[in-house]
Order: structure tokens, then C-alpha cells, then sequence
């Protein structure tokens, strides 16, 4: 089992959340006085002008900030999102017509006069025939009719703070919370009633969402907010009553906020980290699989995971990216939510992502966009193993060569950067990385690179996922190698 470096992570959370913080006051509308806040009186119609860079469209919300969040995809391509600045609930379509619909929800005592602070939508769902969001506070959770923009609320009790909202298989609509102690509650489809299930969590833990693999298999994750540990836990939504059991034994889990389940096990999304977590249920065995790393950031924040057949999609909170994880665990590629760079634009906030067949939809909160990747769209180029082999094995103190192949083309400018799972910030340590070529001027493939992998004599032996990525400051493609240290 993997050391995590618990006592690195304080250190890298601060550094974290002050520069997320100076990048947000670029972004965010922290300026603005109350005055200048959007307020919706009825619906409103407005058509978006969309942009589009390499894989990426991105469609500008409406000024004032919009502070999208929490979204969902609709049967006929349309997304909808909660919109916490104005408040309102939103029907965005693919051809720019964004709907606004009034959210009379605002929280009762804000906690500063901000517009990103005046409601608090953190799921939407489409249950019943109508839009569901989780109003935490007030208690509640609320159904939008969009067509008369009336609402249904379903009154929670006065310490309930729902959260994530999830459909189960058999059309029951269930909710995380945010408070203590930790528990999921369902409500079922005729609104009268309400059950909670206490789950085993660590102490001061809540409940952060829900996955349904299946009809008789779900996955509730937990979170301590004090420290970020995790931990995620099975049971059967048909019988929640009996004992849920906790996943993978007692591995430190560092803010799993989402999971999945894909190419043979369940994933974890780190948000305190810059991986995701692979849990192995055959051979009851996690891994840390690290993203390509940002000089201008500590951490990337992997946060929100859904799996689309063989591919796994999650969101890159603090790198501004959305990321694939193909087939087989042997590739990695992440698509930038904007083509400025982070040190100019800030951290767009892409806090929630949801799939529509080829597309996958996110919001960008401080950046007040709505966009989606069209992984339709294929990108131009791709880097692999020039042959495929088994895991490399390399003695503490001593080196290896690698041999990678890069096929395609580019006219931007390219740059060859390594991150491995040696800790919690992907970023290399003990291991080193010398190519035989680190940057291209532009490419026209298939261009041989050879790398120099070294060990460093202390390095603790053990297995350890590299990853070799290729970017032209849009679109990043990594090859994953494992390597085991001896």
C-alpha cells in the first residue's frame, strides 16, 4: 500500500488555496456590489454566442456572473444547470438558447454579499416530469415545471443539507447531505415519503454522492471536511438497511467526491490530489493514476467522474481541464476548458460535468461559461509505446530507456512533460526524466522519442505509474508505464 504523505498535504492544501484564491478574485464577480447582481423576475431567453478551440466549445453566459453549476443532460441534447449568482435553474441547447427560469430559493442569511453566495444548487436531476435541484439552504429539495417555471418542494429536515442528487434503476430519487452524522435519503416517486440510511462513516465524515452500478449495487462516498479523507462504501438501494460495506479496506482516500465504475473496477476522483484512485476488486488492490501536472499550480483536482463505455471522463477542478482516460489504463487525454493560460485567465471552476452521448458537458463557475468536448472530435495527434510490454522493472540507483512513438501533426509549438505516482502532486521526485528531444516547434509525425527513466537510490521500492504526456497547450496525450522499483 502506497504511502500518501499526509503531513506534505497540509502544506500543499495551503499553498493550493491561496493560489486558487488569488487565481478566483480574477475570475469572480468579488468586486461587484450586491447592486449589480442579476435578478430574474420571470423567464428569460437569450442566444449565446458559442467559441470553439480544437475539441472545445464554450458558449459566455450572460453579464452580470451566472456562477454555473451542478449539471445534467437532457434526452434531446439540451442541458440544464443550476445558476447560483442570479439564482435560477437554466435550459441551455445546443444551437446558443439559453432559458433562465427564477430560483426564489436564496439563502436567509448569506454569508457575504457576493453573487456567487445568494443560493446554493448543488445537484440537478430530471425526475418526474420535472427539474429537481438540492436546495441545502433551506433544507430542501426542489422540482421546477419548465414549462409553467412552478415549483413542487420537498421540505427536509432543520440539520439536512442535500447535496448530490442521484435516479436509481427503479425511478427513486436519492440525496447525499452535508451534515452530520452521515446519511443518504430517497424519496420516492409519489413525494410522501422520505427514508434515511445512516452510513458507517468516519467520524465528522458527510456524504458527498451517489453511484448506481446496477439495480442491486450502489456506491455512497464520504468525505471529512476537516481533513479530506474519504473513504467509499457498497450496499444494495434495493435493501439500504443492511450493512454497508466499505470499499478497499482502509486506504486513505484524499476528497473522493465521485466515483465510477470502469474497465474493470471503481475509480475515485482525488480532489486534494492530482490523480485518481483504481480500486481492483479482484485483487483487492488500489493504484494512483497521476495526471499530466501545471508548473503554475500544486494541484490539478480531479473532482467529478462518469464513465461512457470503455472511457472514463472527470473534470481537472484547478487545471481549467476535462480528461479521458481511454481503454485497457494506457492513455490520458485532457482538453483545456479554455485556450488562454491559467496564469492569464485565473481557474475557470469546472466544478460538474455530465455526459450526452459524444459530449461531455461541464460549467465553469468563475469563468461563467457552459461548454462541452466533443470526443467525436479525435485529436491530431497521440503519443504510445513504441511496442507494448509488460511492466518495466528498474533497481533503485540505476536507469532505463523507453522508447515512444509520436504519430500525427500540429502547428503549434509542443512540449514533452513527465508526472509519475511517487505522491499526491503527481509531480516527479525521485525519478527522472530525460528525452532525447523535450519540444517541438510544430510536428509532422511519427517522430521516435527515446526517454531515460532514473531511479534515485533512496526511492522506496514498489510499483509506480509514469506518465509521458505530449501538449500543445490545448490538448494534452499521455502514455501510461508502469514501472517497479526494486
Amino acid at each position: 500500500m502506497r504511502a500518501r504523505y499526509t503531513s506534505a498535504l497540509i502544506i500543499i492544501l495551503l499553498a493550493g488555496a491561496i493560489l486558487a484564491g488569488s487565481y478566483v478574485l480574477l475570475q469572480s464577480p468579488a468586486s461587484r456590489t450586491s447592486g449589480e447582481c442579476t435578478a430574474l423576475t420571470s423567464i428569460q431567453k437569450t442566444d449565446l454566442m458559442r467559441s470553439q478551440s480544437a475539441s472545445v466549445t464554450t458558449y459566455a453566459l450572460p453579464s452580470p456572473q451566472r456562477s454555473p453549476n451542478s449539471i445534467t443532460a437532457a434526452p434531446d441534447g439540451s442541458v440544464w444547470f443550476g445558476e447560483v449568482a442570479v439564482p435560477g435553474l437554466a435550459h441551455l441547447f445546443l444551437n446558443g438558447t439559453l432559458i433562465e427560469y427564477p430560483w426564489p430559493f436564496a439563502i436567509s442569511t448569506p454569508s457575504s454579499p457576493l453573487c456567487s453566495d445568494r443560493s446554493e444548487i448543488w445537484g440537478v436531476a430530471l425526475w418526474n416530469g420535472l427539474v429537481w435541484a438540492s436546495d441545502p439552504a433551506n433544507n430542501q429539495l426542489v422540482g421546477m415545471n419548465q414549462t409553467t417555471g412552478g415549483f413542487t418542494v420537498v421540505p427536509l429536515g432543520n440539520s439536512v443539507l442535500p447535496r448530490f442528487v442521484a435516479i436509481d434503476p427503479g425511478d427513486d430519487l436519492w440525496f447525499t447531505e452535508t451534515s452530520t452524522p452521515a446519511q443518504i435519503g430517497v424519496v420516492r416517486d409519489n413525494l410522501s415519503q422520505i427514508q434515511y440510511y445512516g452510513v458507517p462513516a468516519a467520524q465528522g465524515a458527510y456524504t458527498a454522492s451517489i453511484l448506481f452500478e446496477n439495480a442491486s449495487v450502489a456506491y455512497v462516498v464520504t468525505v471529512n471536511p476537516g481533513d479530506n479523507h474519504g473513504q467509499v462504501f457498497s450496499f444494495d438501494p434495493l435493501a439500504p438497511s443492511s450493512a454497508f460495506q466499505q470499499v478497499g479496506g482502509n486506504q486513505t482516500l484524499l476528497g473522493p467526491y465521485s466515483v465510477a465504475v470502469s474497465q474493470g473496477g471503481l475509480w475515485a476522483g482525488e480532489h486534494q490530489a492530482s490523480h485518481l484512485a483504481f480500486y481492483d476488486a479482484i485483487s483487492n488492490q488500489w493504484s494512483f493514476y497521476p495526471t499530466s501536472t501545471d508548473p503554475k499550480l500544486p494541484l490539478t483536482l480531479p473532482y467529478y467522474l462518469l464513465a461512457n463505455g470503455s472511457s472514463l471522463w472527470f473534470n481537472e477542478h484547478d487545471a481549467n481541464r476535462i480528461a479521458q482516460l481511454g481503454s485497457n489504463r494506457t492513455s490520458l487525454t485532457e482538453y483545456a476548458i479554455s485556450p488562454v493560460p491559467i496564469d492569464q485567465i485565473g481557474i475557470g471552476n469546472a466544478l460538474t460535468i455530465a455526459l450526452d452521448k459524444d459530449l461531455v458537458w461541464f460549467t465553469a463557475w468563475t469563468a461563467n461559461a457552459v461548454g462541452f468536448v466533443n470526443d467525436s472530435v479525435v485529436p491530431s495527434f497521440s503519443i504510445a509505446p513504441a511496442e507494448s510490454g509488460a511492466e518495466t522493472t528498474i533497481p533503485a540507483g540505476s536507469s532505463a530507456q523507453f522508447q515512444l512513438e509520436v504519430t500525427g501533426s500540429s502547428s503549434r509549438p509542443m512540449n514533452l512533460t513527465f508526472s509519475d505516482s511517487e505522491s499526491i502532486s503527481s509531480v516527479p521526485q525521485e525519478i527522472s526524466f530525460v528525452p532525447s528531444t523535450a519540444s517541438f516547434p510544430s510536428l509532422q509525425g511519427p517522430v521516435d522519442l527515446q526517454v531515460n527513466v532514473r531511479v534515485a537510490g533512496t526511492t522506496h521500492p514498489g510499483q509506480y505509474l509514469l506518465l509521458m504526456t505530449l501538449t500543445d497547450g490545448l490538448t494534452s496525450r499521455s502514455v501510461y508505464l508502469p514501472v517497479d522499483v526494486t
